[in-house]
Formats: C-alpha cells, sequence, structure tokens
C-alpha cells in the first residue's frame, strides 16, 4: 500500500473514533434500557477496534447491531466507512447521506456535519456509471441487472453500481435469450444495448387428424375358456356327501343287527327296543340324503368338468351340452332308495340300485 493510501486509512480511524465518542457520551434514550445502550456502547468500541484493525466485515456486524439500538448519525457514519473500504460504494454513499441528513441541525453530531460533506464528493466521482439501454428485437424483454428487473425510469437513466462484475440478462416469457458479463472499475461510464437477435420460436404444426376410415380393426378378443373350479368343487362335495351316507347307512346296519338281538326275530318288540328303532330311523333318513345329494354331486360334478374341457363348447353349445348329458348318464351309477323295501323290519328302509 502506498504512503499516501496509509494516511487516508489512518485519517479515517481517526475520525471514526472521535465520532464514536457523541454515541459513548449521549444520555440514554427513553426507548431503551441501561442494558441495552450499555451494551451497545461496548459494541460500538468492539467495531471502533476491529475497524482500526482494519478487520471491515466484522467491524460492520458490530455496527450494524449497534443501529438496531440507536441509529444515531454517528452508527450511520462508521457504517459508511467500513462499506466503502470494502468496495461497497453504493450503499455507503446511501448512508453517508442518511448520516448527513440525521446530523443536520443536531448541536451533538457536528462532527458528522464537518466529515460527511467530503466523503459524499469522493464517493460521487469514485461510482462508476452503467448504463442500459432497448436495442433492436429487446422492446418487449424484461432486462434484468444482476437477477433484478429494471423499471422505465432506471432504463432511462444511468445506474451507479459497484466496482466489479455484473451481469445484464434480458427475458422473454420464460426464456433467456441475452446475457452478458460487464466489468467496471471506480469512475468508469459504459453503455449496454441489449439486442435480441435469436429468431422466435416457429409454431408447432397442428397434428393432422387421422382419416376414420384408416383405424386398424379391433382384433377379436380370445374367448375366455371356462373354469373347471366349480366343476371340481361340486364333484368334491358329491363324494364328501355319498361317503357320509354310506357311513350312515353302516351305522343303519348295526341297529338292525341290535333290534333283531332285541324283538327276537318277530314284529313285536318290548317297549325298551323303541330308543333303538328311533335311533335307525334317524340313520336310515341321514344316509338316504347323503346317498341322494352325493349321486346328484358326482353327476352334476362330472357334467362340468366334461363342458369346461371342451373347447368348441362355445361355438356349437347345443351339441356341447348334449354330449356332456351322454357322457355324465354313461358314467355316473343310479340307485333308487326304496322307502319300504321287502324284508324292512321296523327300521323302515332299503336301498336298491343298478351299475
Amino acid at each position: 500500500m502506498k504512503h499516501g493510501g496509509l494516511r487516508k486509512t489512518g485519517r479515517q480511524i481517526i475520525a471514526s473514533t472521535a465520532l464514536g465518542a457523541a454515541l459513548l457520551a449521549a444520555p440514554p434514550a427513553g426507548a431503551q434500557t441501561k442494558e441495552e445502550l450499555a451494551e451497545a456502547r461496548a459494541l460500538f468500541q468492539q467495531g471502533v477496534a476491529l475497524s482500526a484493525a482494519n478487520n471491515c466485515p466484522a467491524a460492520l456486524a458490530k455496527f450494524h447491531a449497534v443501529a438496531n439500538v440507536r441509529r444515531t448519525p454517528q452508527v450511520l457514519f462508521n457504517i459508511a466507512e467500513c462499506e466503502a473500504r470494502l468496495g461497497k460504494l453504493v450503499s455507503a454513499l446511501g448512508n453517508y447521506r442518511i448520516a448527513a441528513a440525521a446530523a443536520d441541525g443536531d448541536p451533538k453530531a457536528r462532527d458528522v456535519t464537518a466529515n460527511v460533506g467530503p466523503r459524499i464528493e469522493d464517493l460521487e466521482q469514485r461510482i462508476p456509471r452503467l448504463a442500459i439501454r432497448r436495442g433492436q428485437g429487446a422492446l418487449t424483454a424484461t432486462i434484468l441487472l444482476d437477477g433484478s428487473a429494471l423499471g422505465a425510469a432506471e432504463m432511462s437513466a444511468d445506474i451507479p453500481v459497484d466496482p466489479g462484475p455484473h451481469v445484464v440478462s434480458a427475458r422473454i416469457g420464460d426464456r433467456e435469450v441475452v446475457r452478458e458479463t460487464v466489468t467496471l472499475e471506480e469512475r468508469d461510464e459504459k453503455t449496454v444495448e441489449v439486442a435480441v437477435t435469436e429468431p422466435p420460436r416457429p409454431a408447432a404444426p397442428p397434428r393432422a387428424a387421422a382419416p376414420p376410415d384408416t383405424a386398424p380393426p379391433e382384433a377379436p378378443r380370445p374367448a375366455a375358456r371356462p373354469s373347471k373350479v366349480p366343476g371340481l368343487v361340486v364333484l368334491g362335495a358329491g363324494i364328501a356327501s355319498g361317503v357320509v351316507g354310506g357311513v350312515f347307512l353302516g351305522l343303519r346296519a348295526g341297529t338292525l343287527s341290535d333290534l333283531d338281538a332285541l324283538c327276537g326275530g318277530d314284529r313285536s318288540c318290548p317297549p325298551s327296543a323303541r330308543p333303538t328303532a328311533d335311533r335307525g330311523r334317524l340313520y336310515t333318513g341321514v344316509a338316504e340324503v347323503g346317498i341322494g345329494l352325493g349321486v346328484a354331486g358326482v353327476a352334476a360334478g362330472i357334467a362340468l368338468l366334461v363342458t369346461s374341457g371342451r373347447g368348441a363348447a362355445a361355438a356349437e353349445p347345443r351339441a356341447g351340452a348334449a354330449a356332456a348329458r351322454r357322457t355324465a348318464g354313461a358314467g355316473v351309477p343310479r340307485a333308487a332308495i326304496v322307502p319300504h323295501a321287502p324284508g324292512a323290519d321296523l327300521a323302515g328302509l332299503g336301498v336298491a340300485g343298478r351299475f
């Protein structure tokens, strides 16, 4: 750093320290407590020390914390000092001007009034200016500077910006059609003309409707093949019913033997034989029902299995149904229940059949 720069920085630090004395000596304000004011004074002292050590980012944070408690001309002046040294010239110029307005007519801020004028004049000369104008094809485009859209007033005047790179872009709808980076040094003045050279997107041609007679014919759906599950269920139920009927038929035979023993082989039985006779009637009835259901279930199950297994059943339903009935009739035994068969005893029933 040159000696002139060192002397200038030293003068700024001395001025900041002198301006801070007004804050530290100011009487307490009614809106803050004594504890808040004491903390603000401590933060201000820390900010001055950090600024003297050339740690402006940390000093700026301290001064902003003080401004949240008391926004005095002295605090605003020191915020502007730090921003100017960090290259934030536009923000520093604004805070210098606010500090000058706050110090105007305040006898306790005469030091701010005495020092802020030269600071403002210096920054007004140092701040670069950027002029952005609409070029060919950009009349309806949205112009942005560093991501912020510009209004008509900003487009018609020079824009003060900080030294360094800046991005000028243009958008049409949701598309970015122009993007340019402009770098400015202190005291620079540049003009950027935004021209949109990208051709407009061609409208998509309408989709031609397909002629109604060119649609391919719909392929016929294959006929659903009948399931064999119902036939198997009915067949199984028929077999189970037949087994139950056979079991009770065997129990009936045992009951008949017990009656023969009680009655002595004739038709007259003592009263003690009545429970056995009633049990025989019950067994006979259950056997008749079980065997009847079993025969019907087996016949129906076989018929369902035969009709479900024929692939041509849908094409020739009558022939398939007739064949199923013939197959079912040929393969199923037939039986008849005889309520009073010859030779039946007090239990009363017999079963006759052919196979």
